[in-house]
């Protein structure tokens, strides 16, 4: 009776145990990635070089090395382009499936004209693998390449605030020669400019709200561990905003790095909402707590203690 109870309401045993053993080490997008890599990437002659520069959050300075990348005539980067409906994350998303004996070789279509199918199982019959790639591949292209050479650049990037680790390996996937820097900053000073904003914004819309320092420093510090523990594996560029707007900005690095030529006196223009040298909005103790709380010993071993 308890069997037959416990099956009701939970399932078969058998499916619960294959289910609880396919989920051992089960990474999300980062598996799918791995067990899809191997099926299908981008053609060996595929010349595309984007830039993604990912910021850890807002207010960390991604707009300012944004304006100095695009100093370099040739290079588009979009901002932020169509934020809060994450659609690279949802991209992302749909391989997480993926995994060791998933899908089935057999499901694969084989080029056996459709008239000689009839006969055959076709209840699962997926296109091969290379056309999902080129399906992911020419939705970027279409959303961010097309439209910046159409406006005659020779290279197209993109600036963000929201992507992980996860999603910048997913980027590689569809552009293994893409550039990747990946920007942080106190999370206590970007905090300080985002309450200037209100405090409104979003990771996506509507069910993820950036309002408070604990989300705040939540989405900091998830996007920080990823940036430091995989930043090597996709061969990215760690640069700490305060380093940028320091007396040595490593400037000759990034534009060799990018292969571009910048104009390193674009650091010095202020534009738009920049507050440096401005008025600091303070923080309450309350929120100082939570916020730190929140960004947990990350940001202590990056120094950034307070």
């Amino acid at each position: 009776m308890f069997q037959t109870l416990q099956t009701a309401f939970k399932g078969p045993a058998q499916a619960r145990a294959q289910h609880r053993q396919l989920v051992k080490g089960y990474r999300g997008i980062e598996s799918g990635l791995a067990a899809i890599e191997s099926l299908c990437a981008a053609p060996m002659n595929d010349k595309s070089t984007p830039i993604f520069l990912l910021s850890a959050g807002w207010r960390s300075g991604s707009t300012l090395l944004q304006r100095l990348i695009m100093s370099d005539k040739r290079v588009l980067i979009w901002g932020e382009p169509y934020d809060e409906c994450g659609q690279i994350q949802a991209m992302a998303d749909t391989l997480k499936a993926f995994r060791p004996g998933w899908p089935p070789a057999e499901y694969y279509y084989d080029g056996t004209p459709p008239d000689q199918l009839t006969g055959s199982w076709v209840a699962n019959l997926f296109p091969a693998p290379g056309s999902l790639w080129q399906a992911h591949r020419q939705f970027h292209d279409a959303l961010f390449d097309a439209p910046a050479t159409q406006a005659g650049a020779a290279r197209w990037g993109i600036k963000e605030v929201r992507l992980g680790i996860e999603h910048a390996r997913y980027l590689r996937w569809l552009y293994p020669d893409a550039r990747f820097v990946l920007l942080y900053r106190n999370p206590l000073e970007a905090y300080r400019s985002y309450c200037r904003y209100g405090r409104s914004w979003y990771d996506t819309f509507p069910d993820k709200p950036v309002f408070t320092p604990t989300a705040f420093g939540s989405h900091w510090r998830k996007l920080m561990e990823g940036y430091l523990a995989g930043a090597e594996s996709i061969g990215a560029m760690l640069l700490r905003y305060e380093d940028l707007i320091g007396p040595n900005p490593p400037l000759a690095e990034l534009d060799a790095y990018l292969d571009i030529q910048t104009d390193h006196g674009v650091l010095a223009k202020k534009v738009g909402s920049s507050e440096r040298g401005g008025e600091k909005v303070k923080v309450n103790a309350l929120e100082r707590w939570l916020l730190k709380r929140a960004v947990g010993p990350v940001a202590a071993k990056l120094g950034y203690d307070w």
